[in-house]
């Protein structure tokens, strides 16, 4: 059963039903069917959840992305705080940040990473940080992906008073610089919006020492941005042994708009400003 979706085309022209009686040329064993239908269930329940976040087709064809993502990381202190403008293409991931108050630049140009003024200090590293605020802001979005895998969980999860139902995400080898992450989003019932997600970071620019502990990020907020439905805030909380914990981080969420494509120049500026070192 094949419930892969090539970003871009518009999810909501597909029913649920459909989405679960869809047949591939390998039928699954009866040993198998079970797990093989819980996977599909949780496909079709983030499907739902991206239609109701205004659907792929407004996704992916109102423009660039443009929009500021000031992240405060409490737990290290009141001046970890990483503040970014953005330009993200949602059909090509080209990114292109500006650091507010100065002259740099970074962002990622057909998955090469640049920054100017070349060996200027920025922290996070850049290429892990060029579309890490896209992937937060753009969830449930962002799941919409040939190499992700669903997995509808039996028991929900409860936040603040209100249980949610649970989908964990996962990736296949070859998806991008960190395969090995995993995403649990919360969906309501009722209005199929995506409350939060709980996540790992296995990306060894900045967990060399193997997975970091799960954290989850609300999607607090939610604005009618042209008719996508997207996060005006973010919590970010602990976790213990898969309860939700105390608020760590938070991160605002400001300008959001969408611009037209092609008034953003996403390429690299100069080829003398790829970033060689992974490091960086």
């Amino acid at each position: 059963m094949n419930l892969i979706i090539k970003k871009g085309l518009t999810v909501v022209s597909f029913s649920v039903l459909s989405l679960l009686l869809t047949n591939c040329n390998d039928t699954p064993s009866a040993a198998d069917s079970s797990q093989v239908l819980e996977i599909n269930k949780g496909k079709a329940l983030v499907l739902e959840s991206i239609a109701a976040h205004g659907g792929t087709d407004k996704w992916y064809n109102n423009g660039l992305l443009n929009f500021r993502w000031t992240y405060h990381m409490t737990d290290r202190g009141p001046k970890a705080i990483v503040d970014t403008k953005q330009t993200v293409d949602s059909r090509t991931l080209d990114v292109v940040h500006e650091v507010p108050d100065s002259d740099v630049k970074f962002g990622l140009s057909k998955g090469e990473a640049w920054i100017s003024p070349l060996g200027s200090n920025f922290k996070p590293p850049v290429r892990f940080w060029s579309l890490t605020p896209y992937y937060f802001l753009g969830i449930p979005f962002v799941f919409n992906d040939d190499n992700a895998q669903f997995e509808l969980l039996a028991e929900t999860k409860e936040f603040e008073g209100k249980e949610y139902s649970q989908v964990r995400v996962t990736y296949g080898k070859e998806a991008g610089d960190s395969p090995d992450d995993y995403y649990v989003l919360l969906i309501d019932n009722e209005t199929k919006l995506t409350r939060g997600a709980y996540y790992i970071v296995t990306n060894k620019l900045v967990a060399p020492n193997g997975p970091t502990p799960e954290k989850f990020i609300t999607l607090d907020d939610l604005t009618d941005i042209n008719g996508v439905m997207l996060a005006g805030s973010h919590r970010t909380m602990s976790m213990d042994n898969g309860v939700i914990g105390e608020q760590m981080r938070h991160a605002d969420v400001s300008e959001v708009k969408f611009l037209p494509r092609g008034s953003v120049d996403l390429g690299i500026p100069n080829p003398e400003l790829i970033i060689k070192s992974d490091s960086e």
